[in-house]
């Protein structure tokens, strides 16, 4: 997926301004004046003189559009990964039809949602599956496959668009109970070079946790040998399989030192991959995560959010595993109808977790801590606003924090909300 110079600047109306994404990956906030700039396809740089410095808050804080919407085609799942939030396997009761999926792929893009990433469940069992992501690529929406990679047949990458899409495979040392490691990851490997083969951007998502490791830095090592970038998550204990498997999975603060080294070179390696790639799925989730930072508050349900198979409505992932704060369904409502309505989470932000937080170290503005996140909350003490943190998460911010001071990618100062 080349950058072209003459591809066009996305750009979504709120209330502040304008959300405008380059095709190079850079994200920005511009106040109302740089329409101009913007519908002409001006360069980066004209934008400078109208880029916010300061963001009015709004109650309930949410962006007019989400630029990332998760999209499950199916639940149904051909491996028990003891690690997933979704506990895949049988399909939900009463999926959505294709022509409801596509009704939403439409509502999507006319609404300006920027890139769907289409997961499950395993995905690629969808019957329908390439259509979809025809679909979405002939609407100009770009788009991410989260799979597992076992079905990524060369008979079905060929019937995929290669322009705007990026495969993305886990790779967790989990997908078979008892199977040999090193076959499960020469699998993943052959797949993640077969879709290089046919010219798709890839990834590796991988679930850090006790049992992968010690394998870490040569996962990292593979990906950058071989062009492929590295999107890692620490092992939570979302979902009830997860909190089944939580005692052998989670790790520990001896751990830290080996994940936080991975998690270094993950970063610097990452920067690079997306300088190729240009404006991706993982671009904007991360960008999210800078706006969380801007507004202290989670960018669940408020920059991004997550539909089900069967049409419910989560502000994320972590919440769909958990089953909370749901705004209800896309059934019977168009997609701009239903993220336009009230939505649980934008009633709070972090200040939330205030009495929690308090006298906590990570509680400055030296950490990022995302802990404060209700789905982690909920998982690990049943209600919304207790420290989602474990004790090995608890370290690792600490060392990484430290780390990535010392580090050219760390230099960036937080925007003032």
């Amino acid at each position: 997926m080349g950058i072209s110079d003459h591809s066009p600047i996305r750009y979504n109306k709120e209330y502040f301004g304008y959300l405008v994404g380059y095709p190079d990956g850079r994200i920005l906030l511009v106040n109302a004046d740089a329409l101009p700039v913007l519908e002409r396809n001006g360069p980066f740089e004209e934008l400078a003189p109208y880029e916010l410095r300061t963001l009015d808050i709004r109650e309930p804080f949410h962006l007019h559009t989400p630029p990332l919407v998760w999209l499950e085609l199916t639940k149904r799942c051909d491996l028990k990964c003891p690690h997933c939030y979704i506990d895949g396997g049988k399909p939900r009761a009463e999926e959505l039809s294709d022509a409801e999926i596509h009704r939403l792929i439409d509502e999507m893009a006319d609404m300006g949602v920027w890139a769907i990433a289409f997961t499950g469940g395993e995905p690629t069992l969808h019957p329908s599956f390439v259509d979809f992501v025809r679909h979405a690529r002939e609407r100009d929406v770009l788009v991410g496959i989260a799979t597992h990679g076992l079905h990524l047949s060369d008979e079905l990458l060929a019937q995929l668009p290669r322009d705007g899409v990026i495969i993305s495979v886990s790779i967790d040392d989990l997908h078979i109970p008892g199977r040999d490691i090193e076959r499960e990851f020469r699998m993943a490997a052959r797949t993640l070079q077969r879709c290089k083969a046919h010219g798709f951007p890839g990834n590796i998502m991988t679930n850090t946790n006790r049992r992968n490791v010690d394998r870490l830095d040569d996962m990292i090592a593979w990906a950058e040998e071989h062009g492929v970038s590295v999107r890692s998550v620490p092992f939570s204990p979302i979902g009830e399989r997860a909190k089944k498997n939580r005692a052998w999975l989670e790790n520990v603060p001896a751990d830290v030192p080996q994940a936080a080294a991975f998690w270094m070179k993950e970063v610097k390696w990452e920067h690079a991959y997306h300088r190729e790639v240009g404006l991706c799925v993982g671009q904007i989730f991360n960008y999210g995560l800078t706006l969380a930072f801007m507004t202290d508050r989670c960018s669940s349900g408020r920059y991004l959010c997550y539909v089900c198979a069967d049409g419910t409505l989560y502000p994320c992932t972590m919440c769909a595993g958990e089953k909370i704060l749901s705004p209800g369904s896309v059934k019977g409502r168009s997609f701009a109808e239903a993220w336009r309505s009230h939505w649980p989470i934008r009633d709070s932000s972090w200040a939330a977790f205030e009495d929690t937080c308090t006298g906590c170290p990570l509680h400055n503005d030296m950490f990022y801590c995302s802990s404060r996140c209700p789905a982690m909350s909920h998982a690990r003490h049943g209600d919304l606003t207790s420290c989602g943190a474990s004790d090995f998460e608890k370290v690792s911010l600490i060392v990484r924090t430290a780390q990535l001071q010392h580090s050219p990618i760390g230099q960036a100062e937080r925007p003032t909300p």
